[in-house]
């Protein structure tokens, strides 16, 4: 959602309209990016047949941008046909340039649609006719009350007053006027999210004042979120002391909420957190001012990872002022009953978003005693599995420990070194410790997961010293990590030749991303080839290596997916990298297309991070490059275009010449949420634990 777009508030012709559109809005916005609008040169268009493999070798150039006609049909030197006329004066020769620069352009278009429309079976409907002014298409009701007249569109305004808001522009005559200003007490807060387009037309202020009055919008906060969907406006049209007195009610019945439902409140809380990135951080973080420390650390653990990392930063901090006002601490909460059952999700979402320092203090006791809470409720009991993937436990647990301060860190190194020894000590040695590391053996799942843990954080310390009980333990030898697979260019070249899989789905976003990868490799001098269903990106060679980037059409479908892997087969070319373009719900669908021998993929998407798992399970040597929130299609395009630079200068990735490059080059702050392959703890503790099941 772009910041400050107002929602519409629910009603019972459509209570999940801005619920769907809040969860969704992040990601969807996010992803799509802003298409440029300058277009290069057009695309090689091919019949639809197999390239074989000596034109891939030696693909067509590029066409030159300007096309000279041929001298027996020289056209008249017109504004149209610039180019050809013989411009004497300084007007003249801006004119052909800009024509010039237009026809370019329109060709470059039209070559895009004849890419995107080479479909081997298009059954998407055709977008909506007719938009509103949030620039959505007009729900079926709408589109009904188009045609049915005045009293169909007072029937729409009786039934779903939101929609007749959110599409008023629609309806500019007096009777719709009037069904607006009747429906105003059954949707105040949607008649403020209109108040641009009643604004505009007479009789349109007197809507809006009405919908101000300081007691509707109270009765009308339902679960707090009309408010803060519509707080632009009330902010510029209501007074300082009653937007006040609003705020600080919605604020509680935002927090009355998300304790009757937080499975269901927290993600909303958190897509709107996010959408309120650019207001004032006193503005954004108010929402949580009549939530209780219970309420904020409940709200971390369902929805910290999938936060901006601004976000997650702002209720943390939050969450420690809170425990001060109740004079509390967290060793507290990790004790209670209310929030011990959420404090592994709340610990892993709180370390891995780089908070450990804030969650343990300066106190070393404390820390201690908080990392055994901590472990506690993180390892396996009795045998059954941890609540949250294995492998991410142990990197929680490694990055916990990976603090700047010398006693803190010791504190917690002595702690796992002390749970390390307990879970290999017959019962009767272990005495009273926890069920959950009394198995009598030496070989337990959470004996296994606290060594490889350590070893983890034993590999980071780089030369810093660790503790005496840490060092003794042994940790590197008793659980070595797996050797990191190394992206060579024996694995990602053949002949020659990187193949590259790139999927593309048939959504707003999937056909924007689409525009912006022939865009960015138009612009770069790729040779792009129109294929039935499919298209190929062929980049220029260098040092006798090239590039082959096999993409989705959207709209193709299956079809289309199976043209590219037939075509594929028939050239003898097999991906070793797979790039997923799309949203978090097209990621099944790119799983199909990663095999034993791929050796990186990329998740593009929001939380791909959480495909680590079914990603090495399928190709267990792969290097896994993925979000640990949100994907953004820019961030997406520029660490794309690094890496091919990488490949064709050196034939082989490495990752600190990538991540070097990419720091100095991508400014948006959500490259932070992008893991590196060679450093993520998750994909190291996976294949660690691989190996020893493998093993046993």
């Amino acid at each position: 959602m772009l910041p400050g777009r107002s929602l519409h508030a629910p009603t019972a012709a459509s209570p999940s309209r801005w619920t769907s559109r809040l969860l969704l809005s992040v990601c969807t916005v996010l992803a799509t990016g802003f298409p440029a609008l300058g277009m290069a040169q057009p695309v090689t268009e091919l019949p639809p047949r197999p390239i074989h493999a000596a034109e891939l070798m030696a693909p067509e150039r590029p066409r030159p941008q300007g096309r000279t006609q041929p001298a027996a049909a020289k056209p008249p030197a017109t504004p149209s046909n610039a180019l050809n006329a013989d411009p004497q004066t300084a007007e003249a020769r801006a004119a052909a340039a800009k024509a010039a620069k237009a026809a370019r352009m329109a060709e470059a278009r039209a070559a895009d649609e004849r890419i995107m429309s080479s479909r081997a079976a298009d059954s998407r409907p055709a977008d909506g006719q007719t938009a509103c002014a949030d620039h959505e298409p007009a729900s079926q009701p709408v589109l009904d009350a188009l045609f049915g007249g005045d009293a169909a569109f007072a029937e729409l305004a009786r039934r779903s007053p939101a929609e007749a808001f959110r599409c008023s522009s629609l309806f500019p005559g007096d009777a719709a006027l009037a069904a607006l200003r009747d429906a105003v007490p059954l949707a105040p807060f949607d008649a403020v999210g209109a108040a641009d387009q009643l604004s505009s037309r007479p009789g349109g202020e007197e809507i809006i004042a009405r919908a101000l009055d300081l007691g509707l919008l109270t009765r009308s906060l339902e679960g707090g979120m009309p408010f803060y969907e519509t707080r632009h406006e009330l902010r510029k049209r209501l007074p300082k002391t009653d937007l006040r007195a609003l705020e600080i009610q919605a604020a509680k019945a935002l927090a009355a909420s998300l304790a009757r439902d937080p499975a269901g409140m927290a993600p909303k809380i958190g897509a709107l957190l996010d959408d309120m990135v650019d207001d004032p951080p006193a503005d954004r973080f108010r929402i949580t001012m009549a939530m209780s420390s219970e309420d904020l650390l409940g709200l971390i653990a369902r929805i910290g990872p999938q936060l901006y990392t601004s976000s997650l930063d702002g209720l943390v901090n939050i969450l420690r002022i809170q425990v001060k006002l109740e004079k509390r601490s967290f060793l507290a909460l990790a004790r209670e009953e209310r929030t011990r059952p959420l404090w592994a999700e709340f610990f892993v979402a709180t370390v891995g978003g780089g908070r450990a320092a804030s969650l343990f203090g300066t106190n070393p006791a404390i820390a201690r005693e908080l990392m055994r809470e901590s472990l506690r409720a993180l390892l396996p009991v009795d045998g059954k599995p941890p609540a949250i993937d294995t492998a991410v436990v142990i990197g929680a647990l490694a990055d916990a420990m990976d603090l700047d301060s010398p006693p803190i860190r010791a504190a917690l190194e002595d702690e796992l070194a002390a749970r390390y020894r307990a879970a290999g000590e017959p019962p009767a040695k272990a005495g009273l410790q926890d069920a959950s590391i009394r198995s009598g053996t030496s070989d337990t799942p959470a004996r296994s997961m606290i060594g490889l843990a350590g070893s983890l954080h034993a590999a980071r310390l780089s030369g810093r010293a660790a503790t005496p009980a840490f060092e003794a333990e042994r940790f590197p030898q008793n659980h070595p990590l797996a050797a990191l697979p190394v992206l060579s260019g024996e694995r990602l070249f053949r002949n020659g030749i990187n193949v590259q899989r790139m999927t593309f789905y048939d959504d707003p976003d999937g056909r924007a991303s689409f525009r912006g990868f022939l865009r960015q490799h138009r612009a770069q001098g790729w040779a792009l080839h129109a294929q039935s269903g499919f298209a190929v990106a062929i980049s220029p060679e260098r040092h006798g290596r090239r590039i082959i980037i096999v993409a989705d059409i959207p709209g193709a479908g299956d079809a289309g997916r199976a043209a590219a892997w037939d075509w594929m087969a028939r050239e003898g070319l097999t991906p070793s990298i797979v790039i997923h373009r799309g949203h978090s719900y097209h990621e099944d669908a790119t799983m199909t297309e990663i095999a034993p021998g791929t050796a990186l993929v990329f998740w593009g998407s929001c939380g791909g991070h959480t495909r680590l798992r079914s990603t090495l399970e399928r190709a267990p040597d792969a290097l896994v490059l993925a979000t640990q929130n949100i994907g953004v299609s820019t961030v997406n395009e520029a660490l794309l275009g690094i890496m091919e630079e990488r490949l064709l200068a050196d034939g082989a990735i490495d990752w600190n010449a990538v991540w070097k490059e990419a720091r100095a080059r991508i400014r948006d702050r959500r490259f932070a949420s992008y893991k590196r392959p060679d450093q993520d703890s998750a994909n190291l503790a996976f294949r660690a634990w691989q190996v020893r099941h493998l093993s046993e």
